[in-house]
Order: C-alpha cells, then structure tokens, then sequence
C-alpha cells in the first residue's frame, strides 16, 4: 500500500521536473557575450535608424506591427527558415550563399510594393545596411549587412502588407516551392512570374 502511494506522488513529481527542465533548457543561458535572441521590436526596428538618424513614424510602426501581429510574425519566420532549404543556392557576396527560396519571398514582396511606399526591399533597408556596416570592422562583415538588411525588410514588409499582398507573396512562394522540385532557380522565377531583386542602391 505504502509502495502504491509513494508511486502516486512521485510520477507527478517525475513529470513536473521534465517539464521544467524541458523550459530551462529551451531557455538561452547567456555566457560571456552571448546575447539573447532578438525580439521583434529589437530586430526589425533596426530598419528604422538609430540615435540622429532614427525615424520615429517607422518605430512606431514597428513596435504596432509587433504588438498587433504576432501570428503574422510567426508564420513568415517560419517560411523564411522552410525556404531556405528550397531553390537552388547562388554563392554570392564573395563566399556567402543565398537560397533561390528566401530570394523569392524578396522578389515577390518587390513585385506586389510590400513595402511602405512601395518601395523595393534595398531601398527600404538602405537605413539599416548603413548602420550595420558602420558598426563593421571587415569585409565579411560588410557582406553580411548587405544581405541580411534586405531579408529582414522582405520579412517586414509581409508582416505589415495588407491580407490580400499576403495572400498574393504567399502564392508566388507555393508557386517557387512546388516548381523548384524539378526545375532551377530561373525558370521557377519566370514560371511563377518573379524577377531578380535589384541591386543595392
């Protein structure tokens, strides 16, 4: 009896510390410089400029964005990460690749004016590829700016695109996705209608 009732209590005991060890561990320790994963607002406010430079209308519409869309945050990082796997990648920006997948959502956003303004994803992350690269101390640092700012700002542009410039980048992506099974970068971008993003400006 005593045996049955010491099972009782530590089963739930058992399963209660999994669980918060499963938290912990999904939880980031930060060690030396580590930092901590950027949230929404500290990541895409870096399109918004900082100190002097600092646009506030685009903060303001970033930290809205972040606090009213959520589910559109979730999905398009999800999408951003599935299509990096997608597509062909093109070595570029002296050694550093991209995927043919993560370059369709920056192409289709350009096609449909995601963007504020209707701007192209270069422009609209001019500001922060700025930035980055003054924080630079080399080359490949530089490079990284440069291809990081505009993916960041495709991921914007789509969280604050209206339902139906949504629903339109998202059927460009299936369009890439169920074409690259068999075809290259090129042909699934003429076949679903998308052109090369323009260069930096």
């Amino acid at each position: 009896m005593a045996a049955k009732q010491n099972a009782s209590i530590v089963r739930p005991l058992l399963i209660a510390t999994l669980l918060v060890a499963a938290v912990a561990s999904s939880v980031p320790v930060a060690r030396g410089e580590e930092k901590a994963p950027p949230t929404c607002f500290s990541e895409y406010s870096k399109l918004c400029g900082k100190g002097e430079k600092k646009d506030a209308a685009c903060t303001t519409m970033v930290e809205k964005a972040c606090g009213t869309e959520a589910s559109s945050v979730a999905k398009i990082e999800h999408l951003f990460v599935e299509f990096s796997s997608i597509g062909q990648k093109v070595s570029n920006f002296n050694g550093l690749t991209t995927s043919g997948g993560q370059d369709v959502l920056k192409e289709s956003v350009d096609k449909h004016g995601g963007c504020p303004g209707n701007t192209t994803t270069y422009v609209y992350s001019a500001q922060c590829n700025r930035d980055c690269n003054e924080a630079c101390s080399d080359g490949a640092c530089s490079n990284h700016c440069y291809m990081d700012c505009p993916y960041m700002a495709a991921r914007f542009c789509y969280i604050i695109a209206t339902p139906a410039n949504k629903k339109a980048i998202e059927e460009d992506m299936e369009c890439f996705k169920q074409c690259s099974k068999d075809g290259t970068n090129d042909k699934c971008r003429a076949a679903c209608k998308l052109s090369c993003s323009p260069p930096a400006p």
